[in-house]
């Protein structure tokens, strides 16, 4: 399968345009590297066809006069008949091997092209391999898994059976358990009925006492209620003592400090008292004295 050319005869030759412009020989390398794209041997062919133009167009360019042009175009004629054989010989041998390295270029960018897209598709084969070994090594654990739990599951099955012989083998002692259970459940069962009997009973008593519960509860309000009013009451009556008090203890203060002017009077009272008793007995003493001048020694003094 061939691919498309991605360059054009006109990219090749602009660019081999610009080079020589630039002073600078337009090589198969140069003009690969100005393009940045196509094959060596595509560019190869586009390039020897502009240099094959530019030779036409070189010779078209020379003007010369006419004589001298027709003893040139002789010479050259001649010496052009002497050379070209072999030169056009070499030319179409170069021609033909760089049309085959062309040809070769192309084939084997097909071949890598080709070879590109089998390595994609390997790649995506590879891809869907490996999800397929990855889904079989997740199933392959999966049945491992399964395979264990089968495994435990036998095992268990095993286990079972070998208790349900032993239950079968111990069968005759359990149907006497059983009729021994049977028993106590029926003796169960009549201590059921007496205790759901009992339990009739406890119900109703629990009705009363719940009824009684309610008017102690309603007594117990009441209680409260007339507890508050005495509290009430009594928080009256404290504030009433907390008001005596504060009288009777300014009425103390006061008759503390009247028995204090008291004993202060009664003190005064005692001094004055004295002092009066001295001065009568200085006035009893200086009223005596002519008296007992002229009265007789045997007599006593009035006091």
């Amino acid at each position: 399968m061939g691919r498309e050319a991605t360059i054009t005869p006109e990219q090749v030759h602009a660019v081999a345009d610009a080079i020589k412009a630039e002073g600078s020989k337009p090589t198969l390398r140069a003009v690969r590297e100005r393009l940045g794209q196509g094959s060596m041997g595509t560019i190869a062919k586009l390039l020897q066809q502009w240099k094959v133009g530019q030779e036409r167009q070189a010779a078209a360019e020379l003007v010369l006069p006419p004589a001298l042009q027709r003893a040139v175009l002789d010479f050259m004629a001649a010496e052009l008949s002497a050379t070209r054989a072999p030169l056009e010989a070499e030319l179409a041998e170069q021609q033909q091997t760089a049309a085959d390295l062309a040809a070769e270029n192309e084939r084997q960018a097909d071949t890598i092209t080709e070879q590109g897209e089998a390595l994609d598709a390997l790649a995506a084969e590879k891809a869907a391999a490996e999800g397929k070994a990855g889904q079989l090594a997740a199933d392959l654990i999966g049945a491992k898994e399964e395979a264990v739990h089968e495994r435990q599951a036998a095992e268990a099955a095993r286990t079972e059976l070998a208790k349900a012989t032993l239950r079968l083998e111990a069968m005759p002692r359990l149907e006497a358990d059983l009729a021994a259970i049977r028993a106590e459940l029926a003796k169960e069962r009549q201590g059921r009925i007496e205790a759901e009997q009992q339990a009739a009973v406890l119900t109703a008593q629990k009705a009363d006492l719940e009824g009684r519960l309610v008017d102690a509860k309603k007594e117990a309000e009441r209680t409260a209620a007339q507890l508050q009013r005495a509290q009430e009451r009594a928080e009256q009556q404290a504030e009433a003592l907390a008001d005596a008090r504060v009288t009777i203890q300014t009425a103390q203060a006061r008759a503390e400090d009247l028995a204090g002017q008291v004993e202060q009077a009664r003190k005064d009272a005692k001094a004055a008292g004295e002092e009066a008793a001295i001065l009568r007995g200085q006035i009893a003493a200086q009223g005596e004295r002519p008296a007992s001048a002229t009265a007789p020694k045997s007599k006593t003094p009035k006091a």
